[in-house]
């Protein structure tokens, strides 16, 4: 295998990964559990227990198997299999209960890993220099870093890149040293840069010093300019066009800072995130944004905001009880004071202007709809606000709710309850009204199915949904050619398609992970997608001209993607 194509990259060096501990390192967006066993054996999983999906990172190295530290599961070291669950100590965990294993390999004085478990067994031979140096992360991309690293000022006497490998000479104050980078893209704007040098006949601890300080220099040159992105394009109405590459333009972020905190309600949070000076984005009812969590996830959430409300964003986020990181990272470890990253609004459920509305929520739902009820309330146009919630005390933004009028709570109903009541309130409908509903899939659906049933048409009801449920037990391998670089690989069953896009080197954008935000919409120029997701419209779907790779798969044996 050619060391200028692999996709492998090197992610840690062998002293991080001393007996019993566990190493975090991130590779094309993915969270890594890296491990050595008492045996030596090398482990590379993604950082999740498959049970909870708690990071690993925070759980026990035992010498023979990972212990999660949330219900003590543990999975044996080299296959990743669950070999002990405390609740069921008498039973065998079934043999498809496993960690997700990657290719990792420990070779020249780094640790290498692939996320394609294909490659396992088939690390290329990696060429050395005697002097490893620390690892350096950078916030910018892999890409930008590579031509500061061929570009830097003192300028070496000859570069040449290599995929993600770098091979340069260097002067020092002591004479020319030869240069290896090796750049690890941990996510589309984090590179992490890998080096080892020849000093030559030089004195090897000056030129280590040296070139950490040149290097430091430069990472902070690069991060000074990493507030200038690309404004991103909006999602048209109708399917007309697809961004290059089927990959969305990336948003402008933001640098926020968390200016107070409280709970709403038992289990969502409330935050006010003060924006940069003389920033003023555009904050449309129903909009969301992206918000950086601290450890590293990419959450959408929907805006609060009332009219008068420009000079911050207004959040309200549920604590999931399966939450994959992005919500129980926010509880946990967001406080007032902290700076947090967030993307400029963008609106998938706005509302059709000059029109009266009635507005249904349920739960978390509420915080778009609020938004909504506010700017119809501050326009003069006619709505009502239906919000269905399990009690009195799960009834978030109670204050809010205060101000509007035209607002009626539907506690505690069974289903039956919840059905007549909706029923009640769309035979009342205006005929003028378009319909906005958020909240779980039986709110969403149950809406449309009434609406149905009493005339109202379909392009009058309007849905947000914030999870979609996907199972992976019906999943079958398909193979997957990149139509602009040529490549093909296999997507093996219970692989999403966005990782193994990302696993082949290719950047793609990620957010919600469930197919509702549509941050990583992408052309298909061939084949049949298999439609998991509740972003699309009917229409588009049915077009089979794009998916959204996070959940989506396969119904034809090859599907092309415009990559």
């Amino acid at each position: 295998m050619n060391p200028q194509t692999t996709p492998w990259h090197a992610v840690a060096q062998p002293a991080d990964l001393p007996p019993r501990h566990v190493f975090h390192a991130q590779l094309h967006g993915i969270e890594l559990a890296l491990w050595r066993a008492d045996d030596g054996t090398v482990n590379a999983w993604e950082n999740r227990c498959p049970h909870r999906s708690v990071r690993l990172t925070l759980g026990v190295n035992t010498g023979q198997t990972l212990r999660c530290q949330y219900h003590g599961w543990q999975y044996q070291s080299g296959d990743g299999h669950c070999s002990f669950i405390p609740a069921s100590s008498d039973a065998q965990p079934p043999a498809s209960l496993c960690a997700r294993r990657f290719a990792v390999a420990e070779k020249n004085g780094y640790v290498w890993v692939s996320l394609d478990p294909a490659q396992a067994g088939q690390v290329p031979d990696f060429p050395g220099l005697p002097l490893a140096l620390r690892a350096l992360p950078v916030r910018a991309d892999v890409d930008t870093v590579a031509a500061a690293l061929l570009a830097y000022s003192d300028g070496p006497a000859s570069a040449t890149r290599a995929g993600s490998m770098i091979d340069a000479r260097w002067q020092t104050p002591d004479g020319s040293c030869a240069m290896r980078f090796w750049l690890q893209p941990a996510s589309p704007g984090l590179t992490v840069v890998h080096a080892a040098m020849d000093s030559g006949s030089g004195n090897a601890a000056a030129a280590r010093r040296w070139f950490n300080q040149r290097l430091s220099a430069l990472r902070r040159g690069l991060e000074r300019q990493a507030q200038a992105v690309v404004q991103p394009a909006q999602r048209p109405e109708v399917l007309s066009f697809l961004p290059p590459a089927g990959i969305a333009a990336p948003r402008r972020l933001l640098r926020t800072t968390v200016v107070s905190r409280w709970m709403t309600t038992p289990d969502i949070v409330g935050l006010r995130l003060a924006l940069p000076e003389g920033e003023r984005p555009d904050m449309p009812a129903g909009a969301h944004v992206d918000v950086h969590t601290p450890n590293g996830f990419v959450r959408p959430y929907s805006l609060v905001n009332a009219p008068d409300e420009r000079d911050c964003f207004v959040l309200g986020i549920k604590r999931e009880p399966q939450s994959r990181g992005g919500s129980r990272d926010v509880h946990e470890q967001v406080k007032v004071g902290d700076t947090l990253t967030v993307s400029v609004p963008r609106n998938h459920f706005g509302l059709v202007p000059q029109a009266g509305a009635t507005l249904f929520a349920g739960g978390i739902g509420i915080t778009p709809i609020l938004a909504m009820a506010a700017q119809l309330q501050h326009a003069g146009l006619p709505f009502a606000l239906h919000y269905f919630a399990r009690g009195a005390e799960h009834v978030a933004f109670s204050e809010r709710l205060e101000r509007l009028r035209n607002v009626r709570l539907h506690l505690g109903l069974s289903n039956d309850g919840a059905r007549d009541a909706l029923d009640e309130v769309l035979r009342q409908v205006p005929a003028s009204h378009h319909l906005y509903v958020c909240g779980p899939l039986p709110l969403i659906e149950l809406v449309r199915e009434r609406g149905r049933m009493l005339g109202i048409v379909a392009d009058r009801v309007h849905s947000e949904l914030f999870a979609n449920e996907v199972s992976h037990d019906a999943d079958q391998p398909f193979r997957v050619r990149l139509g602009r670089s040529g490549g093909e690989f296999v997507v093996p069953a219970g692989v999403a398609l966005s990782d193994a896009i990302r696993a082949r080197g290719i950047a793609l954008a990620t957010s919600c992970e469930q197919g509702v935000c549509g941050s990583c919409l992408t052309a298909v120029a061939e084949g049949t997608p298999e439609h998991r997701d509740v972003y699309l419209t009917a229409e588009e779907k049915a077009s089979g001209r794009c998916l959204l790779p996070c959940v989506s798969r396969s119904q034809s044996e090859l599907l092309v993607l415009d990559l």
